[in-house]
């Protein structure tokens, strides 16, 4: 009888393994013509599509949740969308936005150079790109994908931390616009340009013409253009990595050595690669510090009421006792 009853069951069990083992195959499969054909999905619209219907993918076992996963993730895209456009919105004139503070800061850390035309100066040669302008441009990169994959890492193997990490990412992101808009900021190449500097080139544009990886353009790209050329100040893409390397600190030495290295790597691609001074990213890193302390005291004190707050049982028992009594 029990054999009956276990054959009966194996055939409603197969379709879910399938879908189970099949849907991430067909997912990356998919996301791999994707590149192939329009190219890397740096448009926020296009990433998160791709996020989510992989996490949903991954997900198919535990297809009940599908719905708590676009209640935890669209608002999160609703407020990057508005943040793309909001730095757009902000954007001023570049002769209009700051420099001279910038320029004074790094010719006093460089000894009366500025750092980036130091190091462009020794290291890059326009005519003959090098291994570590490759590696610089993978670095640069990173920071349109790792926090919203990391996001969704979190998301699907550790739940319970995926709120503080989602608060600490958008508000440090939220921080840096309001920096936009308070300060704008002359990037190093706009100055060399505008010859406040000597003038410097930008790496990562100059290798990725070189390798031609073409990106995949936003579903709601007007030509009118989302881009703020003076959002310098503070460097998010400095702030990203200090973030990450500030949120899995407790994680052991290897974690914190690893990410640590990725800070670095960030910074030095920033600098060497023409995009940003030395203190936009020191900004950037005050700036996320202080974040992140916020919403660690935040977290702190919605933990503490939640253990005071009573059990449901508890509230359910007291209330039976309640109606219990004569």
């Amino acid at each position: 009888m029990a054999m009956v009853e276990e054959a009966a069951v194996q055939p409603r069990r197969w379709p879910e393994r399938v879908l189970t083992l099949g849907a991430p195959v067909v997912f990356l499969v998919a996301f791999g013509i994707s590149l192939a054909t329009e190219g890397m999905p740096l448009a926020r619209d296009k990433f998160f599509f791709w996020l989510v219907l992989g996490i949903a993918a991954f997900s198919v076992a535990a297809w009940r949740s599908w719905g708590v996963m676009l209640l935890e993730w669209l608002p999160i895209f609703a407020l990057l969308v508005a943040y793309d456009y909001l730095r757009g919105a902000v954007s001023v004139t570049s002769e209009q936005a700051y420099i001279q503070p910038q320029l004074d800061f790094d010719k006093w850390l460089g000894g009366g150079t500025v750092p980036t035309v130091w190091l462009q100066d020794h290291l890059f040669d326009p005519f003959h790109l090098h291994w570590y302008d490759f590696a610089a441009w993978v670095v640069y990169m990173t920071h349109f994908f790792v926090v919203w994959i990391v996001a969704a890492v979190i998301w699907k193997i550790a739940h319970h931390e995926y709120r503080r990490y989602a608060t600490l990412a958008v508000l440090t992101t939220l921080a840096a616009f309001m920096g936009y808009w308070l300060y704008p900021a002359q990037p190093p190449w706009l100055a060399g340009d505008l010859g406040s500097m000597p003038h410097v080139d930008r790496v990562v544009p100059l290798v990725w013409g070189d390798l031609g990886v073409p990106a995949a353009a936003s579903m709601f790209e007007n030509g009118s253009g989302l881009v703020n050329l003076v959002a310098a100040m503070p460097s998010l893409h400095a702030s990203f990595p200090f973030m990450l390397l500030l949120f899995f600190w407790p994680a052991g030495w290897w974690v914190r050595i690893g990410l640590g290295a990725y800070t670095l790597a960030m910074a030095f691609t920033l600098v060497y690669g023409g995009e940003h001074f030395v203190i936009d990213a020191l900004v950037g890193y005050v700036l996320t510090l202080i974040c992140f302390g916020i919403v660690t005291v935040l977290w702190k004190v919605i933990e503490r009421r939640s253990d005071r707050a009573p059990a449901p049982e508890a509230v359910t028992a007291a209330a039976e006792a309640r109606s219990a009594a004569p």
